[in-house]
This record gives C-alpha cells, structure tokens and sequence, in this order.
C-alpha cells in the first residue's frame, strides 16, 4: 500500500493555468520526504477481514494537510479530491471520519511516538544552523 500523499508534479509560475492547494502540495511533499506517513501507518493496525482501501497514515497526513490549509471538519478533505494532479488517492470524508474513530488512545500513543521518531531523525541530520536555530524540529519553539 503507498503511503506517500502526494503526486510527483511541478510547481512553476507561467503566465495561464492556476491551481489552488500548491502551497498545501509542497508541504505535502515535505512530509512524504521524512516518511511521516509511513511512519504513521506503521502504528495503526488494521481490523477486519481485508486491508482498507487507503492507507491509514496517508489518510492522517491529508488531514493535517487540511488543517494546515485552515480546514475544521472531516468532511474540508474534499478541497484535497477536488484538486487533480497534487494529491495522491485523497479518502472520502466518511473514510476520514472512520479512521479517526478507529483510533484507541493506544494507537494515538504510538503516533505520538512516530512522530517524535521523524523529528529525532531529521535533528539527526546535519544543518549549518546551530542547534538553537533548529527549534523547528522540536515539540516547542524556543
């Protein structure tokens, strides 16, 4: 199952063609380049008899998308299927909504703990800032 959340594409300024979310893309793409979807996906165990059609971390990352482009509900995932070409395979509204109620306060641990193993990985990384400058990697800024 793909667990990346957007679609390879290119963002260039010309003079026709606009396309909304492009923003929303690149932020996207950066989270596909840590691996936070798949690092997601890898806490969230699936129930029932077959493998759900979307992958669960993927559907989280297109959520987080959608609050970050000032969406409240499950249902503003929409914006992300109405823009074709950016995003990959966005859920439904319904599917959005099952897997957050899918999820035990078991689970949302261990998604705390995945996303505090892509931001210890990405602190590993070297920078040519000092660590002081490298706040944005942390829970809390300085």
């Amino acid at each position: 199952m793909k667990t990346t959340s957007t679609l390879g594409a290119r963002i260039e300024a010309t003079d026709g063609g606009v396309t909304g979310h492009a923003g929303l893309w690149s932020l996207g793409r950066f989270a596909d380049r840590l691996g936070v979807g798949h690092a997601l996906s890898a806490r969230i165990a699936w129930r029932g008899e077959r493998l759900p059609a979307h992958d669960r971390g993927k559907v989280l990352v297109h959520q987080m998308l959608v609050l970050a482009g000032g969406g409240e509900t499950c249902a503003d995932v929409e914006h992300l299927r109405a823009v074709g070409g950016l995003f990959d395979d966005v859920a439904s509204d319904t599917t959005v909504w099952r897997s957050f109620h899918q999820l035990t306060p078991a689970t949302v641990a261990g998604l705390w703990e995945a996303m505090a193993g892509v931001r210890a990985r990405c602190g590993a990384v070297p920078t040519p800032w000092p660590p002081a400058q490298r706040w944005c990697w942390t829970s809390t800024p300085p």
